[in-house]
């Protein structure tokens, strides 16, 4: 069984639980769907979810988002006690609880699954007395969870230190095959759709809008490279400010959220991706972004921030290039190394085949399905 606080639930959810689907355990997703969305049972890939539909709220609640949580915990445990599971498998802290009880009722295997530093993600978000709860909450859960999974080695090398059981890393890297479907038909049709000729420069951003987010410098970068375009998919809690600073630069063009269909046209149309974070944010160091893996899988070299994780694969992998802070100078400069078409070449290579040989899904899946054989064999 996994617990996920998604209604969908999210992309490494559904891979983890499909792979382990394949591998024959029955598999059963309980997941939080906060405005009502979807069916309340479903059985997909075959993995059967159930969806806790009867508590409404909404992403990007806050502090408030506290009054909802203990009804969904109640609900998810409820349907997880009629379960009976062999293991309980809690993606993200705010699952962790309902994990913590069936521990103590059930005596079953706990797993769990911190897709990032939930605290640090949270102080986006929450004032910093909340914060510290959350830490103190998240290592008194921990002391009864019998394996620990990461998709930061940083985050795993600090679980490991603080004295907690067995602690891996299991990266969000994307699927190749999707990336390698599309076409250069495909691509020169999107280009051409956006107006972008094959003698443009596209640099692209495709991702969250979060505060974590280095978007403005970049935007404001354009001003001193006219002939370059930026193009930007996303939304998130930054969108009111990017929608105002696009307008006031020509060559900046916003297009909304992006299907995740359309994620392997659109990174491979881009000549160059950007992805940087604030180095102010405490998260930024545990970062190992999705961004990445889909750059690597489409072969596109990435400018980002030489930190944690993102700026480790980036440098191990040589393909893109680092930049220690994220400013408009810093940004253009990076741009400006990368208008050598020989050294896009070079790094967008060297992405593709660390992509194919390390930072991929069926990696990730292959080493889930050896941890539930060693678990229950």
């Amino acid at each position: 069984m996994l617990l996920s606080n998604a209604y969908r639930p999210d992309p490494r959810v559904q891979r983890e639980a499909r792979a382990l689907a394949d591998a024959g355990y029955r598999v059963t997703i309980i997941c939080w769907d906060r405005q009502a969305e979807f069916q309340e049972r479903q059985s997909l890939d075959g993995v059967e979810i159930r969806r806790v539909r009867t508590v409404r709220s909404a992403y990007g609640s806050g502090w408030r988002q506290l009054f909802y949580l203990p009804r969904f915990w109640r609900q998810a445990q409820r349907l997880a006690q009629e379960l009976r599971p062999d293991i309980v498998h809690c993606h993200d802290l705010d699952t962790l609880y309902v994990g913590w009880r069936l521990k103590s009722q059930l005596g079953r295997l706990l797993v769990y699954d911190a897709h990032e530093h939930y605290p640090a993600l949270m102080s986006l978000y929450l004032p910093k007395p909340l914060v510290r709860a959350l830490s103190i909450f998240e290592r008194r859960l921990m002391q009864r969870v019998d394996v620990t999974i990461t998709a930061s080695t940083v985050l795993r090398d600090e679980y490991l230190t603080l004295g907690f059981r067995q602690a891996v890393t299991l990266g969000n890297y994307a699927e190749l095959a999707p990336f390698a479907a599309v076409t250069d038909t495909q691509v020169d049709a999107l280009r051409s759709k956006l107006a972008v000729s094959s003698d443009d420069l596209l640099v692209a951003y495709i991702g969250g809008f979060s505060r974590n987010r280095m978007l403005l410098p970049w935007i404001e970068a354009a001003a001193q490279l006219p002939a370059v375009r930026f193009h930007l998919w996303g939304d998130g809690l930054q969108r009111p400010e990017i929608e105002l600073a696009v307008e006031r630069h020509p060559n900046v063009y916003y297009h909304g959220w992006l299907a995740p269909g359309d994620l392997p046209r659109h990174f491979k149309a881009a000549d160059i991706i950007y992805y940087c974070l604030r180095l102010d944010y405490p998260g930024a160091v545990y970062n190992a972004p999705n961004t990445l893996s889909n750059a690597m899988a489409a072969g596109r070299p990435i400018i980002a921030n030489d930190v944690g994780d993102l700026g480790r694969i980036v440098r191990t992998a040589k393909c893109g290039v680092l930049i220690d802070e994220a400013t408009p100078q810093a940004i253009v400069d990076a741009i400006a190394r990368l208008r050598d078409p020989g050294l896009r070449a070079r790094l967008g290579n060297n992405a593709l085949q660390a992509a194919k040989s390390e930072y991929n899904a069926t990696a990730v899946t292959r080493q889930i399905v050896e941890l539930y054989s060693g678990w229950l064999d």
